[in-house]
């Protein structure tokens, strides 16, 4: 392979044993999380699709000056394409073979069970028991919508339980529609998915209406990137709550949000006629029946993990939450517009992955006001990282 291509990968750097290393993670669940030294990372760190073998030797003397035997980088070029790692003819045809297997399943299994929450269901039940907190005072009779996180559920379980602490006692939907983030490029302004849902609770049903309306009204396929909810967590941990405070009575729309780089640069979402027809058609779908509409979606992400030349310190964390609840009182006061124009006036530089889901619940719901429920921030022990999230209600 004389023009290695690393594909679109999460890295993740960590120290083990006093040594830095790289977690490489495949949001498409194709290959298995994999993890290279510091060496190993910046030599794949050339494999761009333009640099040949040679030019990666030439290069990786000119930065570090250290000679890169041919051997060595071979060995790794076909160590990470044996992985899936590199975009290569062999991994085309695994995709491809994955397609396949995913067009005839009409169940989207659950992918995090034993990973990210216990498998069976009575431990499931317990563990997630165990976030939820009782109800705060002068909350509304009537709750139309909700913001939840998305981190894992060890690090922001406490969030979600303060949440979905304020639905328990509410009477169930008929419906629940979930924004959630994709963590993973998209063509389409929203990836909706056909296919029903299982979890260890049991099965949640997809409503297929709505899809079918869709498919005839808007100029995009709905369903063509149906393939990203497949290991996306963004819907599957909201499941698991709404299933335990209302035992699963109601039907789902999953809708899988794109980035917003585009309108972050300039482009306004408001013009943009598939974007705004997908909501316009969902808000009138919702409207007059018995819905909860749900953002699945953190905050900002801050630290040398995504980007950052500065390592994150508790002093930070506060000027951290100083902002994010400034941002997060346009939604208390019902301006979606003020919410992302906070976000673009500031550059998006605290990179607010959750914007997608959370404004397109906002539109959805308009005219709302909003509650702030409970806010948390993760912060990596040796300050690489931090996320933070909230947990809101709208009405």
């Amino acid at each position: 392979m004389e023009n290695p291509k690393l594909r679109p990968l999460e890295i993740i750097p960590f120290y083990k044993e006093g040594k830095r290393h790289f977690l490489l993670r495949d949001r498409l669940g194709i290959a298995k999380e994999v993890v290279l030294s510091e060496k190993a990372f910046l030599i794949a760190s050339f494999f761009n699709g333009e640099n040949d073998l040679r030019s990666i030797q030439m290069e990786f003397m000119r930065r570090y000056g250290e000679l890169l035997f041919l051997d060595e980088l071979e060995r790794l070029v076909k160590f990470l394409d044996d992985c899936f790692l590199l975009e290569t003819e062999r991994f085309k045809k695994r995709y491809e073979e994955l397609l396949e297997e995913w067009e005839k399943t009409p169940i989207r299994e659950p992918a995090f069970q034993s990973l990210a929450y216990p498998e069976k269901e009575d431990a499931l039940k317990e563990f997630l028991w165990g976030f939820l907190k009782d109800q705060p005072e002068e909350i509304p009779s009537t709750i139309r919508g909700i913001i939840a996180p998305h981190i894992d559920l060890y690090r922001g379980g406490s969030c979600y339980g303060s949440v979905y602490g304020v639905l328990r006692k509410l009477r169930p939907p008929k419906l629940v529609v979930i924004f959630g983030t994709s963590h993973l490029p998209m063509k389409g302004p929203f990836a909706f998915i056909d296919k029903d849902f299982s979890t260890p609770f049991g099965l949640l049903k997809t409503n297929q209406e709505i899809l079918n309306q869709l498919r005839e009204i808007l100029p995009y396929d709905p369903l063509e990137e149906s393939f990203l909810h497949s290991k996306e967590h963004t819907i599957e941990f909201q499941l698991l709550f709404l299933q335990l405070v209302w035992n699963g009575d109601f039907e789902i729309i999953p809708v899988l949000c794109r980035s917003f780089e585009l309108y972050l640069q300039g482009q306004d979402p408001e013009e943009d006629k598939a974007y705004i027809l997908t909501l316009r058609s969902i808000k009138d779908f919702i409207q007059g029946k018995e819905a909860l509409v749900v953002a699945s979606a953190d905050l900002a992400h801050i630290g040398p993990q995504f980007g950052d030349p500065f390592l994150i310190d508790y002093e930070m964390l506060l000027r951290l939450k100083i902002r994010d609840e400034e941002m997060l009182s346009f939604i208390e006061r019902g301006d979606s517009r003020g919410f992302l124009d906070y976000i673009r006036n500031e550059g998006d530089r605290r990179r607010i992955c959750g914007l997608p889901p959370i404004y397109a619940t906002l539109k959805v719901l308009e005219p709302f006001r909003g509650k702030l429920i409970d806010y948390g921030q993760w912060r990596d022990p040796q300050g690489y990282g931090s996320v933070s999230f909230a947990g809101m209600i709208l009405f």
